[in-house]
């Protein structure tokens, strides 16, 4: 078995190296301090807790938070959240995790729900030190916009370039979803808005 601490030592070791390289010549450009920073247990203990969350959740308690249809996209609003508070290299990281897992569901259209959440998060992360997000309502806004984006370019290309089918789901089912999972990502915002304000005060 291997122990918790050896695998600490291993990621410390791998971070020290590659810190290093980054601040050699010709390397500078090309290696993602972000990136780097990602090695870290707290932080990968954290992403396996999120991917955990993702798992369960499809598999045991989607349907029962499924209103007439209209379901609640926890594993976009995850994405999200890691993307706006981590940046672009993590979203872009979590992004391929999650799609990859969520693949596993539909194996017929394998890497492509990774490929387009590993854009999406990067995207979504390049946005993480804007000044035009720093209310709620924005990040609920980016929320809805990240979910409508994800079900157009996914049932584009699942549905053979199919854009009848594509108005059909958008129209029916992703511009509800997208609206009940922002909803559902300003509560959750609100919630960890009102314990950060706690914690500062007390």
């Amino acid at each position: 078995n291997i122990s918790l601490s050896y695998c600490y030592d291993i990621l410390r070791y791998l971070k020290v190296f590659f810190d290093w390289l980054s601040k050699q010549a010709g390397y500078k450009s090309k290696i993602n301090q972000t990136a780097i920073d990602y090695l870290n247990l707290s932080k990968a203990a954290n992403t396996l807790f999120l991917i955990l969350i993702v798992v369960l959740y499809q598999s045991l308690f989607s349907g029962l938070l499924t209103i007439h249809r209209i379901s609640l996209d926890l594993p976009l609003l995850i994405l999200v959240y890691v993307g706006l508070t981590r940046g672009p290299a993590s979203g872009a990281i979590f992004g391929f995790l999650v799609g990859f897992l969520l693949d596993l569901y539909n194996p017929s259209f394998l890497g492509l729900g990774a490929f387009i959440k590993t854009c999406l998060g990067y995207l979504v992360g390049s946005f993480k030190e804007n000044l035009y997000l720093e209310s709620n309502l924005s990040k609920g806004a980016v929320i809805f916009f990240s979910l409508l984006l994800n079900d157009l370019t996914y049932y584009f290309f699942s549905s053979g370039l199919s854009l009848s089918y594509v108005f059909f789901v958008f129209l029916n089912y992703s511009l509800l979803s997208g609206l009940y999972t922002a909803l559902v990502g300003l509560i959750f915002l609100w919630f960890l808005q009102i314990r950060k304000a706690k914690e500062i005060t007390t």
